[in-house]
């Protein structure tokens, strides 16, 4: 697979996102994926396989946001062999009406037509005040 599959499996995902449809998001994971966040956050660690990413990640994180107001916005994205990195700005409106825009660096690795791993790198701290004070 070259390198333009592997970034369109990944636009996949957030076009996922960004359609409020986090089970087409998890689709773009392989079924043994795995998710890694660092931090303290309730989503920090490693997550493993699909389900646990769509159940332990995408459909909490959504549901921190009023409907229809998560977007992330793809900056910069640079595929290299199985591996594509790619900045975004993720925006949503929070159930306490706060504005939240966080600035993100993914790094993914596609094997196969699928997401195989995401290390996931953000403003945690920025994360925690906003979202989960």
């Amino acid at each position: 697979m070259e390198q333009n599959e592997h970034k369109k499996v990944v636009l996949e995902f957030f076009q996922g996102i960004n359609q409020g449809n986090m089970e087409a998001a998890a689709d773009a994971f392989a079924e043994d994926a795995t998710f890694w966040v660092p931090g303290s956050l309730p989503f920090s660690g490693t997550l493993h396989g699909r389900k646990a990413i769509l159940e332990k990640n995408l459909i909490p994180s959504a549901k921190l946001s009023v409907p229809g107001t998560l977007k992330v916005e793809v900056r910069n994205i640079i595929a290299e062999g199985e591996y594509v990195a790619v900045e975004w700005i993720t925006s949503r409106r929070t159930l306490s009406g706060r504005d939240y825009v966080n600035h993100f660096h993914g790094l993914f690795q596609v094997r196969n037509g699928k997401i195989q791993s995401l290390r996931e790198y953000l403003d945690t701290l920025y994360a925690k005040e906003v979202l989960f004070s």
